[in-house]
């Protein structure tokens, strides 16, 4: 709630995507069109979506609502299944700092500032495995039920959803789930009544992207993004995003340690937990499925958290006394400092340097981050470059339409910069209640309620821009023609002011 009231940036290019069409289905759902509510986001499904409608209709359209909507759900949610597992798994005492855990990775921190459908998924995730592990391999009916339920609107949050829970639900039917069909029947029929539909109505568009992901593109996507399929760099490719941009080494290093300790329990055939095979499984089969999805991305690897927070904190419950006093209180401290240096700023990156024969045989990263206040899209935020309270004083003194140039001197691709988004200056557009140009007018045809909005580098001789960026890069505005001659920079602040 903090750094929405202070955070001024532009939403970056997925998050305005994302924030502006949950403005859309808002629209939908207030008009009864609620077929349109639910197909709109294809080819994404509609769960974010309409969580974040419901914040828009308590606190109206803006930025905050959906985030603070999403927050309430899926942080909830996320704590709620990362606890039960960790309960589940150990005791009561290992879920406890399985939300620790889980509240202190990085990037889970830094994508619920933004709105986004990655961190619902993980949400999901979480729940969808403590019930089906609380269905005690479906001989507890409700229980199965509930289950289904949670898997059902976890496929409505986003397709890759079911490779997360697979290896969870194949261990539990191994292992006797098979031989309870009652509760079995009692898992299924939620699933289908709640995710089929939505699937079947858009079955070509997702068939469509199903193609494009289980295709290897990494000719026009770049090695960095999609490595080939059976390559070392791809099979290590997430590994290394957990450690760099989802964990950092420190909460690593605890999943690691989890990880051997519970491979070697099951070697010697004395698990360390009663549920090891369904958490080794669970990640394992995750990680293989979205490996093998193209492209990659760090978000989508977010829904093995309950996995990594579990197995990372389960050990600490088999140390004596002082020593898992010890292993709980760094475990805290690292969250703490996580969550200061993402969401507040604080410190300065710090990185080691990886060993030799990880960066060269494995593919690895030859850094690995150990502090950062960097964050993934969004850290700590911005105070300066109130670009939506420009927006909303031209629309006072008179604008009905705006447009933008010179999206930003160093774009990686047009329409994008990370101060500079045009998917999110269409949102705010869209808050402001303001119209937008999409390329479709001449210069000629723009008139005195039309703005432009021009962004680029300060220099010696630019005019003093309206707002400036917390890059250094300023905004600047012209109304109507901004290139006929004699055209004035203009800016609603000075009273209002041409200058």
């Amino acid at each position: 709630m903090w750094w929405l009231t202070v955070d001024r940036s532009i939403p970056v290019f997925d998050a305005g995507v994302r924030l502006h069409q949950a403005i859309i289905v808002y629209e939908y759902l207030r008009s009864a069109s609620v077929g349109s509510a639910l197909t709109t986001t294809t080819p994404y499904p509609p769960l974010s979506y309409l969580i974040g409608a419901l914040g828009i209709s308590i606190g109206g359209i803006g930025i905050d609502p959906p985030i603070v909507a999403e927050n309430l759900v899926f942080v909830s949610l996320l704590a709620l299944g990362c606890y039960n597992v960790g309960r589940l798994a150990v005791d009561s005492r290992v879920g406890l700092l399985a939300v620790v855990f889980a509240l202190g990775s990085p990037l889970a921190i830094a994508q619920f500032h933004v709105f986004m459908t990655d961190a619902p998924e993980m949400a999901m995730v979480a729940v969808a495995v403590w019930l089906i592990l609380e269905a005690e391999r479906f001989s507890r009916i409700w229980v199965s039920a509930l289950a289904g339920v949670a898997v059902g609107l976890g496929l409505l949050s986003k397709e890759p959803f079911a490779f997360f829970v697979a290896g969870v639900l194949l261990v539990t039917m191994v292992r006797g789930g098979w031989r309870c069909w009652r509760g079995l029947l009692a898992f299924a029929i939620p699933v289908l009544v709640i995710a089929l539909p939505w699937y079947i109505v858009e079955f070509s568009q997702l068939h469509e992207v199903a193609q494009g992901v289980s295709t290897n593109q990494t000719a026009s996507l770049g090695a960095g993004i999609a490595p080939y399929r059976w390559s070392i760099a791809n099979l290590v490719w997430y590994p290394s995003n957990i450690l760099n941009t989802q964990l950092y080494l420190p909460l690593f290093g605890f999943a690691t340690v989890g990880a051997v300790w519970m491979l070697v329990g099951l070697v010697r055939r004395s698990p360390i937990s009663p549920l090891s095979w369904e958490l080794m499984f669970g990640a394992i089969v995750g990680w293989v499925g979205i490996t093998q999805t193209f492209p990659h991305d760090p978000r989508y690897c977010m829904p093995l958290l309950v996995y990594l927070a579990v197995i990372g904190s389960g050990w600490i419950g088999g140390l004596p006394g002082s020593w898992r006093l010890l292993a709980t209180v760094a475990l805290v401290a690292v969250a703490l400092a996580n969550t200061l240096a993402t969401s507040f700023g604080f410190g300065k990156a710090l990185s080691v340097k990886s060993p030799s024969f990880l960066s060269s045989a494995l593919s690895a990263p030859e850094a690995l981050t150990v502090y950062s206040n960097a964050g993934f899209l969004v850290a700590a935020p911005h105070r300066d470059g109130d670009v939506l309270g420009l927006l909303r004083a031209l629309r006072h003194d008179g604008v009905s339409d705006v447009q933008w140039a010179n999206l930003g001197p160093h774009e990686p691709q047009p329409g994008f910069t990370a101060d500079f988004s045009e998917a999110g200056l269409k949102t705010l557009a869209v808050i402001a209640k303001l119209g937008f140009f999409e390329g479709g007018l001449s210069s000629g045809e723009l008139t005195k309620r039309d703005a432009t909005l021009g962004h680029g580098p300060l220099t010696v001789d630019s005019a003093p821009p309206c707002v400036t960026m917390s890059d250094g890069t300023g905004v600047w505005v012209r109304l109507g023609n901004p290139d006929a001659a004699g055209t004035e920079d203009y800016c609603p602040y000075r009273h209002p002011a041409f200058y």
